[in-house]
């Protein structure tokens, strides 16, 4: 099997004959300068490296609209500004703005300038995906957006939860706006080169450490449909598609709803999160929900020794692999400060000692 047969094979719930692999969000920058210089001293190449061991590839249609300006501060096309902050070990974006902020009617968020999903290369978008020789050999992933989240970053976090609560009519007229962008890019991604996807993502974060951010009812009420909206609407250009949901925290209980809402894949997976033990996901949901991740970034690659890395690694592969229906990979985005002899030891937890070996050799300077 090459990456994508593997990927179309646990995700119809069917054990492949090798585990497959993917890095999710990957190494954040900072990680990455960490793994290059790793594997340059081992005579390796990490970027064909990563290449070789990820079964995923993602993709989009180019942005044709107006860039925000780059530097220490930059304002995004939703008007959410951020300002560049060090943290030590490198940067991170933080917000500084939010325009939504203190918005009490429909009104209001009529009259914004939301942006315009038709400022996307859609007329090229089929012919870039036929030249690129991966999306041949792996799984393609189409991002197809975040509605919730978007909403929370543009009114602040707080606000937009107690929204959920006092103003849900304000909330979901927020989430027609941004629903309505991401659905007319998805929908037109699509119209170009729905044959060629394999997996539509979504994300929106509805858990934390302990518990859910907002409750069943009020996601059901609220957020559900427009979940439905983007699921329907990638399903319905290609019915073979998957739909991959992201969302951090301890989410078990809404796990129901989100596949009800039509979501195949759980992603993320945060194992140190209450209630979301493997087992306890497998046993609930695996014959009819897929997973992808749950190998921790938070405990376990920076904390853990390289061979409790790699026997966690492998007992996951067994665990939620078992019968198919699962895509090992970082629970998140691999931090700085994590031993890069973990990440190796990861992958070879996973992809067993031999085809790690191979893509080594293969990835020689």
């Amino acid at each position: 099997m090459n990456a994508k047969e593997r990927i179309l094979t646990t995700l119809s719930h069917r054990e492949p004959e090798l585990a497959p692999f993917a890095w999710g969000f990957g190494p954040t920058r900072e990680m990455s300068a960490v793994l290059e210089k790793f594997c340059t001293g081992k005579g390796i190449s990490w970027k064909k490296l990563r290449e070789l061991s990820g079964d995923i590839t993602g993709v989009g249609p180019g942005y044709t609209g107006k860039m925000p300006p780059g530097g220490n501060t930059s304002t995004d096309l939703w008007g959410i500004k951020r300002k560049k902050m060090n943290y030590g070990g490198g940067e991170y974006d933080e917000f500084t703005d939010f325009p939504l902020a203190g918005f009490e009617s429909a009104g209001q968020l009529d009259r914004y300038p939301w942006p315009d999903p038709l400022a996307y290369d859609y007329g090229n978008f089929r012919q870039n995906l036929l030249s690129n020789p991966l999306v041949k050999e792996k799984a393609v992933n189409l991002s197809s957006g975040n509605p919730f989240e978007i909403y929370c970053w543009m009114t602040g976090l707080e606000d937009a939860l107690v929204n959920t609560i006092v103003n849900p009519g304000l909330v979901k007229c927020a989430l027609e706006h941004i629903t309505g962008f991401f659905e007319k890019k998805l929908e037109l991604s699509m119209k170009e080169a729905g044959d060629l996807i394999d997996i539509v993502f979504i994300a929106d974060d509805l858990g934390s450490q302990n518990g859910l951010l907002i409750s069943r009812e009020s996601y059901r009420e609220i957020i559900q449909p427009f979940h439905r909206r983007l699921t329907s609407c990638a399903k319905k250009s290609n019915p073979r598609v998957k739909v991959m949901f992201h969302s951090d925290g301890a989410v078990f209980d809404i796990l129901p709803d989100l596949m009800d809402a039509g979501i195949d894949i759980h992603e993320a997976v945060q194992t140190d999160a209450a209630g979301m033990e493997p087992e306890r996901l497998k046993s609930a949901y695996g014959d009819r929900l897929c997973f992808h991740g749950a190998i921790s970034i938070q405990s376990l690659l920076p904390h853990g020794d390289a061979r409790t890395v790699r026997d966690e690694s492998a007992r996951l592969v067994k665990v939620l692999g078992k019968n198919g229906g699962y895509i090992p990979a970082p629970s998140h985005a691999v931090q700085i400060g994590t031993p890069p002899e973990n990440v190796f030891a990861m992958m070879e937890g996973v992809l067993g000692k031999e085809r790690f070996e191979e893509y080594l050799k293969l990835s020689e300077i």
